[in-house]
C-alpha cells in the first residue's frame, strides 16, 4: 500500500504519453513504461509517490510543521487515500514551510533523531527476534501457528512488543522531492 499524490493543476512540459493497453504489444507496453517515468521525472508536479512506510514520517512532519495553517480536515488527510485535495496556496505553503525547515538545518536534527529511534528500535526487534527464532527452534523450526498452545501464546506477545519504528524510513532527499512536487503541483490530492 502506498499513498499516491496527484497535481491537481501541474506545471507540465510535453505531453503525457498514452497507450491502448488491450492492443499494445510487449515492446510498446515496456516502451510507454520507459516514457513515462521520463514524463514525471521532468515533471515534478504530476506526481509523488511514496509507500506507507516512507509516506508516514513525511506526513507526520508535514502534519507537524503546518498546523498553524492546515485544517483539522487537513492534517487528518495526510493519513489517508481519501481523495483530499489541497489547492495550490496550500501546497505552496506547505512548500516553503518544509523549506524553511530544511534551509533551517532543523530537518538535519530532525533525521538524526528519527535514525537514533529507529536504530533503538531495530535492537529492541533484534533481541524479541530472536527469542521468537529460539521458540520456533526448540520445536524443529515448525510455523508459529503449530507451535504448542503455550509456546504460540509466548511467541505471539513477543510478536506484539515489535516497535514499529524500525520500519518507517526518513530522507531528507524524500521530503526535497515533495517539496519540488508541492511548488509544481498546483495543487495536489492524495489517493
Amino acid at each position: 500500500m502506498g499513498f499516491d499524490l496527484y497535481g491537481l493543476n501541474p506545471k507540465l512540459k510535453g505531453v503525457k504519453p498514452s497507450i491502448d493497453w488491450n492492443t499494445a504489444t510487449d515492446k510498446e507496453k515496456d516502451n510507454y513504461v520507459r516514457a513515462s517515468n521520463i514524463f514525471e521525472e521532468e515533471n515534478p508536479g504530476y506526481y509523488f509517490r511514496n509507500n506507507v512506510w516512507w509516506w508516514r514520517p513525511l506526513a507526520y512532519l508535514i502534519e507537524d510543521k503546518c498546523k498553524d495553517f492546515l485544517t483539522d480536515e487537513q492534517r487528518k488527510s495526510l493519513h489517508y487515500n481519501d481523495g483530499k485535495e489541497y489547492s495550490d496556496k496550500i501546497a505552496i505553503k506547505i512548500a516553503n514551510r518544509l523549506q524553511e525547515v530544511l534551509d533551517s538545518g532543523e530537518l538535519l536534527k530532525l533525521k538524526e533523531e528519527h535514525d537514533a529511534q529507529m536504530q533503538k528500535a531495530k535492537k529492541h526487534n533484534d533481541v524479541l527476534e530472536s527469542k521468537m527464532k529460539a521458540i520456533v527452534d526448540a520445536h524443529d523450526g515448525v510455523a508459529p501457528k503449530d507451535l504448542p498452545k503455550e509456546e504460540f501464546t509466548n511467541w505471539q506477545e513477543l510478536q506484539k512488543q515489535k516497535n514499529w519504528a524500525s520500519s518507517y524510513p526518513f530522507e531528507i532527499d524524500n521530503v526535497k522531492e515533495f517539496i519540488l512536487f508541492a511548488r509544481c503541483s498546483g495543487g495536489f490530492s492524495i489517493c
